[in-house]
């Protein structure tokens, strides 16, 4: 059993698997809509294959690609995002967030358990910046008490040991436990559904949790997939996420090059310092290719 870790000062967002080509793949299944010829033809149909397809005007290069993908965009033609996915590790994030997170349902989604896992004195929490130092008092019986949020935390942690200690099953001792309780979660779904989780938690009155979260998802997500996810749907606060958006892309315009160049299965770490997020969220993508 680890220690008691208390509260935990960052968030882990790892994008490790995505679809291969993602935006060549969905470019070819748009092309096909209108096209003669069928999707894996166009897809294959390189610089390197010598003769461009009849009644095509250019090989199926990467420019041709970034065409079709925003002209996809442009006529609502998303149903052609669908044919992709990419999947997220994330860890240290509070339960409040990923309540939140899976009303997403066009998603798949594998949680850390609180039966199955024994977190009793590896009780991890996510503090809101919000509180900081603040005490308030409580009355327990005619016993006044000034508790901090940790001491909040720690009288749950406490008694759910003390409940195991008697006998309760995992799964009732667990019901005491807070909302920011830590956990780490799994998310696969398609470039689509991303689009939307994100205009949505990057805005500006989304939850500052779930929104540096979804931040370092998009920038890890451009990474792959830089034409499709180059702009979101408009929301009601579409300045805040365009601004951004354009510190984004200066983080990881000189990650891009490593990002190519780099071997399959290397781990690489996308700095967000800038981004200026509420609180500290690490970013990794890893090669699969």
């Amino acid at each position: 059993m680890v220690g008691y870790r208390g509260k935990l000062d960052l968030a882990r967002v790892i994008l490790f698997s995505y679809t291969p080509d993602l935006e060549r793949v969905c470019a070819a299944a748009m092309r096909s809509c209108y096209s003669p010829h069928p999707a894996y033809s166009l897809y294959s149909n390189t610089p390197d294959s010598g003769v461009i397809l009849e009644g095509e005007k250019t090989y199926f290069d990467d420019e041709r690609v970034r065409y079709l993908i925003r002209k996809a965009k442009e006529m609502g033609h998303l149903d052609v995002l669908e044919h992709g996915s990419l999947t997220y590790d994330i860890q240290g994030v509070s339960r409040a967030l990923t309540h939140q997170l899976v009303r997403h349902r066009l998603a798949s989604f594998s949680q850390q358990s609180q039966r199955y896992v024994k977190v009793t004195r590896s009780f991890g929490y996510v503090k809101p910046p919000k509180i900081g130092d603040a005490r308030v008092e409580v009355d327990i019986h005619g016993t006044k008490l000034s508790l901090s949020f940790e001491d909040v935390v720690d009288i749950c942690r406490q008694v759910e040991e003390g409940y195991l200690k008697l006998g309760v099953p995992s799964e009732d001792a667990r019901f005491i436990r807070v909302g920011g309780a830590a956990t780490n979660i799994v998310i696969t779904a398609n470039p689509r559904e991303y689009l939307h989780i994100f205009s949505l938690r990057c805005a500006r009155d989304a939850q500052w949790e779930i929104q540096d979260v979804c931040y370092a998802m998009l920038a890890l997500a451009k990474l792959v997939a830089p034409t499709i996810f180059e702009s979101l749907p408009e929301s009601k606060d579409d300045t805040y996420i365009k601004e951004r958006m354009e510190k984004i892309d200066k983080i990881i315009e000189p990650i891009r090059i490593r990002f190519n160049e780099a071997k399959r299965g290397e781990l690489i770490k996308v700095p967000l310092d800038t981004l200026l997020l509420h609180h500290h969220v690490e970013a990794y993508i890893r090669k699969i290719v």
